[in-house]
């Protein structure tokens, strides 16, 4: 219902917006951490990134991020740069204090299982699990034949199984690169499913393989949901909502940059792979749709669906109140129609016994 809700809303937001503006209103410098652990400088995307997407103010942390760095942010993007290196307690705490303040985003982004890429995996699920979220990355990559940048393991993710509640977040973008991405899977009550065949509560799928998909596992653990060799159309990106706290969590089976290649503009680095006359893709601006989204209007519309949700509850309160309005009067009906039938019995044994009991009193 309230997945429902939230596409009447942006609807109704972007309608007003195309009536009553001719360029977007944004919100004044709403602040991103970038924590690409591990690194030394920005790599050439996030270069690009911090250059093209000069409306938001942008923090990098190379080194053990701490409650400090995240003063005022209103999203960040963890992201391994160096994939030995895992994240303390201390850091997870830090993250876990400023996200349960509420109205926070996190993108936490993986790899493949394919060699010392793998140790990304096992991080970023230490990083999921203690935010309490319901998304997981799987111990498997995942190819794709027909949707690629010249090879099976550059998957270009499609957004056609997007989840409509949010299909804005893939307006304008038809492919995004995943290099070598892992699989996103759910974890409820203790168990590990498919998102493609499992509805988890406030998890949506934004992007995926094509249906033809293929399971890779190179290294141990075995996967913990699918089997090396399984086809389909397998969750790359996937997002997370929580309406009571107006918490986001966004999960990719790799990263927007700071690894090998990432989602932001790979034609910037290779046009010749992923330019318009190759193998085209919008990775950049899938992104910005979803920073856009997570630091300008995603709260505005969280609210308003726990607002219409309230007034739902009222409402179903209310109509409970009638239907045992009803209920009464129904048996109060009933209830009158028994002592009229009782009325009347007594008004006829009243008549009998006056007309035959009276003459013999009077003799």
């Amino acid at each position: 219902m309230k997945k429902r809700i939230l596409s009447i809303l942006l609807l109704t937001t972007l309608a007003l917006s195309f009536c009553s503006v001719a360029t977007p209103s944004f919100a004044a410098n709403p602040k991103v951490v970038v924590h690409l652990k591990g690194a030394l400088n920005p790599d050439t995307q996030l270069t690009y990134v911090t250059s093209n997407m000069s409306w938001v103010s942008w923090s990098i942390v190379y080194d053990d991020i701490a409650a400090s760095d995240l003063t005022g942010a209103d999203m960040l993007i963890m992201i391994q740069a160096d994939s030995s290196l895992e994240y303390t307690d201390d850091e997870l705490a830090a993250v876990k204090s400023w996200f349960d303040k509420g109205g926070k985003a996190v993108w936490i982004a993986a790899d493949s299982d394919y060699g010392n890429d793998a140790l990304r995996q096992a991080t970023a699920n230490s990083a999921l699990e203690y935010l309490g979220s319901s998304l997981r990355f799987e111990a498997s990559s995942v190819e794709d034949p027909v949707s690629n940048g010249g090879a099976p393991y550059r998957v270009l993710g499609v957004s056609d199984n997007v989840d409509p509640e949010f299909a804005h977040l893939v307006s304008g973008v038809e492919r995004g690169l995943f290099h070598g991405p892992g699989i996103i899977i759910g974890y409820v009550d203790g168990s590990y499913v498919a998102l493609e065949d499992t509805d988890v509560p406030g998890v949506s799928i934004i992007m995926t393989t094509t249906d033809v998909g293929v399971v890779v596992d190179s290294t141990e653990p075995s996967p913990e949901v699918h089997e090396a060799g399984d086809e389909g159309s397998f969750p790359v990106m996937a997002m997370e909502v929580d309406y009571d706290s107006g918490n986001i969590v966004i999960a990719t089976g790799d990263a927007p940059f700071g690894q090998y290649m990432g989602l932001y503009k790979p034609e910037m680095l290779r046009a010749d792979r992923y330019g318009a006359d190759a193998n085209p893709q919008q990775g950049g601006r899938l992104f910005e749709n979803i920073v856009d989204y997570v630091t300008q209007y995603g709260g505005m519309l969280i609210d308003s669906v726990n607002e219409i949700s309230g007034l739902e509850s009222e409402v179903s309160g209310l109509e409970g109140d009638v239907a045992g309005l009803e209920a009464d009067l129904a048996a109060a009906q009933s209830s009158a129609s028994s002592w009229q039938m009782y009325a009347i019995a007594a008004l006829l044994i009243g008549a009998v016994v006056g007309f035959f009991v009276g003459p013999m009193l009077k003799k």
